[in-house]
């Protein structure tokens, strides 16, 4: 019987929103912008295209994680890999999950201390932050997945917020169409595919969830798409909102949208929105803290979990601390990590799969 019980599984319900809200996170606030740097108006486009290209890579997660029902991810690679050699290269994807956490760490702090805290020191939101995420990953996946499922609600807020909006844009800022060709908009592809780097946490945990193959690459489909559709409404919101020329220089085009608003209650909506969204950028880091703490757990053999989690909160919380609010150190690691991230999340995958294969074959030859 594998280690993964059936009355531990996870249902397809909890498989959904963990993977939705691992995807949205920090992003959300500057996709509209990175969209609109590369491709302009068209920038909407460009996010559908790289929904598109990321369903075969989703395709090729479920093909990998069909092949071996009953392991993690670390495992595969063992298997796939051979012992010693697999638990190198999840040593490798280790230090990847904690280096994607670092950066969500370093751009959310620096996110509150420009709009909320600009007075707070970097190492207390960041240790606030971390220990918040550190206690819910050692509750182990299913508390996880409970508690995503349950603020998943928030989403619903976010989006009233977005649709008030609505009231004072103008959708003839998205023409004309295509005005400066397809080359920018499939450069801005580029950016839409860096905001759904999370769908990996598919893969890791695909052996804990219920369910038929079939029923789990719906799932892992329909949750891709309700990100999709989600960043594709804030996205046309913000570029029906602000023109062209207004979008080239606002960073958080949606914190800047929301504060032009005002209500006798709430003075400030856009803080408001920060303090929900807060909540999606702590799913998004525990889901990589939990990654990283599997991972040193299924390396190492660790029978305690709780030991692994507590190291890996501490490698993802130190060298920010080195770095701080030095936006010129942030922007480089970020982009050494977005490589990573084509790297780990997207061309190893492929590789994964064609080893698989390749040994299966293999196999199936030696048995006959």
């Amino acid at each position: 019987m594998s280690k993964t019980t059936i009355k531990t599984k996870l249902s397809r319900r909890q498989y959904f929103f963990i993977i939705v809200q691992t995807e949205i996170g920090v992003g959300i606030l500057s996709l509209p912008y990175d969209l609109h740097s590369q491709a302009k108006q068209d920038g909407w486009i460009s996010l559908l295209i790289g929904g598109v290209l990321l369903q075969i890579v989703l395709l090729v997660i479920w093909l990998i994680a069909k092949r071996y029902p009953d392991k993690d991810f670390f495992q595969i690679n063992e298997a796939v890999f051979s012992k010693w050699i697999g638990k190198g290269i999840s040593l490798l994807y280790i230090a990847y999950f904690s280096m994607v956490s670092m950066v969500l760490l370093l751009l959310f702090v620096r996110l509150i201390s420009l709009w909320v805290l600009p007075q707070t020191p970097f190492w207390i939101l960041s240790l606030l932050m971390i220990l918040v995420c550190l206690y819910l990953a050692s509750g182990g996946i299913n508390v996880m997945a409970r508690f995503y499922t349950f603020v998943s609600v928030l989403l619903i807020v976010l989006l009233g917020f977005v649709v008030y909006s609505l009231k004072d844009s103008q959708i003839v800022f998205l023409f004309p169409i295509l005005n400066d060709g397809w080359v920018p908009v499939i450069k801005g592809a580029n950016e839409a595919v860096l905001s759904f780097f999370g769908f990996i946490i598919s893969l890791v945990i695909y052996s804990k969830v219920e369910g038929s193959p079939a029923q789990r690459l719906r799932t892992i489909f329909y949750a891709h798409w309700f990100v999709v559709l989600f960043y594709l409404f804030t996205v046309i919101t913000s570029f029906t909102f602000f023109s062209t020329v207004e979008m080239s220089f606002i960073q958080e085009p949606l914190l800047y949208m929301l504060k032009s608003f005002d209500f006798t209650i709430v003075a400030r909506l856009d803080l408001f929105f920060l303090s929900i969204w807060v909540v999606n950028v702590a799913t998004t880091l525990t889901t990589y803290v939990y990654m990283t703490g599997l991972g040193l757990t299924d390396v190492f053999g660790t029978k305690k979990t709780t030991p692994s989690y507590i190291i890996a909160a501490f490698i993802i919380l130190v060298p920010p601390l080195f770095i701080g609010y030095n936006m010129e150190r942030v922007d480089q690691f970020n982009n050494f990590v977005v490589w990573m991230g084509y790297i780990f999340s997207v061309a190893f995958l492929f590789i994964i799969y064609f080893i698989s294969l390749i040994r299966g074959s293999l196999q199936k030859g030696g048995a006959s």
